[in-house]
């Protein structure tokens, strides 16, 4: 008889064995019945911590948790309370996360609250700006290594075109063509030079668009036909300013340096290259998506793309959940019964763990507590 307690003793303590912890204390609280001495008011602080210390070595010691291989991410689900009394639910969880951290031994890893949210996407936001610097050194790098700027005989001549696409990502459009535009010219050494676009002598246009990955299409302008309306515009002698309505838009038939101020008419005829854009492309609110640069060299022949990549300029941030292995997940129920002037309540707090793939419950533990009360009172 002492040999087999024995047996199960060691077959309780292996797994919490395992992760290099002792194991927390289980109060002898536990699941009650019905029949037992009933306590005073609502859910205590003393059942929290019970719920907790009971809960812990239970879901350490899954087979799911214990034998599984690395780091388990484990997702925590707001706990819901159908019970009577109020409660902050928040607690349950909390000391809950703070038993499995304290003795699983680095097994567990859960998921930051919302409070460090802003200072999260500052970092992700900071790290990201590096990779774009990367980026566009490695775009300026291929540019000038293209064979047909490389082995040209005379500078090849490049226009810059205004970005595309900037209303859906609220970035600083002009800002990354820019600087692409300085490493170029930095590493061409001469063999790249830049020109105006409305001076018809650009060899190649160099043009950007954002691309908002995860969004609808419809309205997005696609890039070539926005090289083909500024070819356009240029040829028409029109500003090339977002903004300009035709007030100083060089007008059709102008000699020399003068400008011919044309209201009204202009307007209608020759919107603004904003208003033009906004036919097919609406403002809308800064998505929270991966957002893309797309730079490209095109012919202002046959408006045919010689060349073109695609940088990251902006990661979605996630809260990470995503990553989660399983969801815990908890509920305190309540069942009330009035008699005599009398309040008694029977609590049943239950904690499970859900697989997020298959939606199976892989383990589910309760407690049970019964609380009386004289109707007509209240309890905090």
């Amino acid at each position: 008889m002492f040999f087999r307690r024995s047996l199960f003793y060691v077959g309780v303590a292996a797994p919490l064995f395992l992760f290099g912890c002792s194991t927390p204390n289980v109060s002898d609280h536990g699941i009650v019945s019905p029949d037992e001495e009933v306590v005073e008011g609502g859910v205590s602080s003393n059942d929290i911590r019970t719920v907790a210390s009971k809960m812990c070595p239970a879901i350490l010691s899954l087979p799911e948790i214990a034998n599984s291989d690395g780091v388990v991410r484990v997702a925590m689900a707001p706990m819901r309370n159908s019970s009577r009394f109020v409660v902050d639910m928040n607690l349950f969880m909390k000391r809950l996360r703070l038993e499995l951290n304290r003795y699983s031994g680095g097994k567990l890893r859960f998921f930051a609250s919302d409070n460090v949210a802003g200072t999260r996407n500052e970092i992700l936001k900071g790290r990201v700006e590096g990779d774009v610097e990367k980026a566009l050194e490695e775009l300026a790098t291929r540019i000038v290594s293209l064979p047909f700027v490389k082995n040209a005989v005379k500078p090849v001549r490049l226009a810059v075109l205004p970005v595309v696409n900037v209303n859906f990502v609220k970035l600083n459009a002009d800002s990354f063509l820019s600087i692409l535009r300085a490493k170029v010219a930095e590493r061409g050494k001469g063999k790249v030079v830049f020109v105006s676009p409305d001076s018809g002598e650009a060899d190649y246009y160099m043009a950007g668009q954002f691309i908002a990955q995860g969004m609808k299409k419809e309205g997005m302008v696609n890039l070539v036909d926005y090289i083909g309306l500024m070819d356009e515009r240029i040829k028409r002698n029109q500003s090339l300013d977002l903004y300009d309505d035709g007030d100083n838009a060089i007008g059709e038939g102008n000699t020399g340096n003068q400008v011919n101020i044309i209201k009204g008419d202009w307007r209608r005829r020759y919107p603004s290259l904003f208003n033009q854009l906004q036919i097919s492309a609406r403002l809308r609110s800064e998505p929270n998506v991966t957002k893309r640069l797309n730079v490209m060299l095109a012919s202002p022949r046959d408006k045919s793309v010689v060349w073109e990549r695609m940088i990251t300029i902006e990661k979605k941030i996630t809260s990470g959940i995503e990553r989660a292995k399983y969801i815990l997940s908890g509920e305190v129920s309540g069942l009330s019964k009035r008699s005599a002037g009398k309040q008694s309540d029977y609590l049943l707090i239950t904690m499970q763990l859900v697989d997020p793939e298959t939606n199976e419950v892989l383990w589910e533990d309760g407690y049970e507590i019964k609380k009386k009360s004289e109707i007509g009172a209240v309890y905090q």
